[in-house]
Order: C-alpha cells, then structure tokens, then sequence
C-alpha cells in the first residue's frame, strides 16, 4: 500500500517568521493533487490522543519521504533536497544540492555509517552526525531525526514536551534542541510532520547556534523496497 500526504491543519508562519527566516528557497511548495483539510475540533483529552498515537509511532519504521532541508549555523546557510528510505535500522538518505556538494548519499545501518560525495569518494564513521560534521562542516542529529521526523520522542532519553489541541507533539526539547512541528499531513492512516524547524539551543552550544527547517513534500509508508536501501 502507498500513503501520499496531504496538507492538514497549517500552524504559525513557516517561512515569514523574521528573526528565524532563512534564505529558504524553498519557497510555496504545494503537494500535487492534496486538498487542506477543514478546520476540526479540537479533541476532549490530548494527552490521552498523544498516547495512543505514540504507541501507533513506535511501530513506524518504514518509509520513504522526499522534501528540502535548509540549515544556518555561524552566519551561513546551506540547503539541499532530501530523499530518505528507511527500512527498519537500514537509512540511505540521499541529498541533493549545495549543501550535498552536488549530490551526496548516506547509508546508516546498526554497523555504522557510510557517505559518499559527489566525487564517489566514499568515507566512513560509527555516528553519522560526526561523518556530516568532518565531511560538510554542518552538524545534523540524524540519530534523533529519525524519531522526531515521524513527531516522536526519542526513546528512553528526557524530554519536554508540548502538545496541539490534536494530541500531535507541538514543541519538543530533546538532547539540546528545540523542535517546533509547524504542519501535520495525512499519510494513510497517520498524522505526519510536513513542515518542521529545529534549532540547537544556545546554552548547549552558544558559539554555533544551528537552525534547521525541514518541508516534507511527500511521505510514501508500507512499500520501503529493502533493495532501494541498498543501493
């Protein structure tokens, strides 16, 4: 079965918002053939809503989204369009772009991670955050985006959390960031982020504040083809 998003429930200024604007490119992306949703009330007990969908979260581990990434840190930005498939603990996660170097591709398995640039040249590192950071020079917690990117948590890890009148995750602060969900959209039968912005918060690195906005245009759930991991 394949999921397709469509716009639901449009929150704060995503792009227009000054003291967080970023040279974002990304400009009005529209979801071929979606539709907005209509306003809904809100439901009677959100805590009770949040526990229900996090438990129904924790079983999502296959998927395949594409969208655009836009980072600044230190006074300068970088963007790229993304491609993530994730079957189980396998990642490949290709980006595209400036902030790629033109094109860049990651595989993450349990036994480490790998990258290879635009130039094929391939390198390798137990943590994926520290291959980016020595390969790009930009630092991203793909560790713990593959569960704030679904609107969880990470497990087992001390958190604050804020929840919408849906009982969908709001704010986050998890591991030093702050992770705002601006947007939901349908995917089959979930409510998934479509439009995210993370920031590292000063007091955990007040030299190299980070900023990251993420707008997932499409979510494809159910049909992760191992074989595309792998490649």
């Amino acid at each position: 079965m394949t999921a397709y998003a469509r716009a639901i429930d449009y929150g704060a200024d995503f792009f227009n918002n000054p003291p967080v604007r970023l040279p974002l490119l990304l400009g009005a992306i529209v979801l071929a053939g979606c539709a907005a949703v209509p306003p809904r009330p809100a439901v009677e007990n959100p805590q009770a809503v949040w526990q229900a969908r996090e438990a129904r979260l924790m079983r999502l581990d296959g998927w395949d989204l594409r969208g655009r990434l836009a980072l600044r840190a230190g006074g300068e930005g970088a963007h790229a369009s993304i491609r993530w498939i994730r079957d189980h603990d396998n990642h490949r996660i290709d980006l595209v772009g400036p902030f790629g170097g033109g094109r860049t591709r990651i595989l993450l398995t349990k036994d480490g991670a790998e990258l290879r640039d635009a130039g094929n040249k391939v390198y390798r590192d137990d943590s994926i955050e520290e291959l980016l950071a020595r390969v790009t020079g930009w630092w991203l917690p793909f560790d713990s985006l593959r569960y704030w990117v679904v609107g969880r948590p990470v497990p087992d890890a001390a958190a604050r959390t804020e929840l919408d009148d849906w009982g969908r995750l709001k704010t986050l602060e998890q591991q030093g960031w702050t992770i705002r969900f601006i947007e939901y959209a349908e995917a089959g039968a979930y409510e998934l982020p479509r439009r995210i912005f993370i920031e590292r918060n000063s007091a955990e690195a007040p030299d190299t504040p980070t900023e990251a906005r993420i707008v997932i245009e499409q979510w494809v759930l159910d049909n992760t083809n191992p074989e595309a991991v792998a490649r």
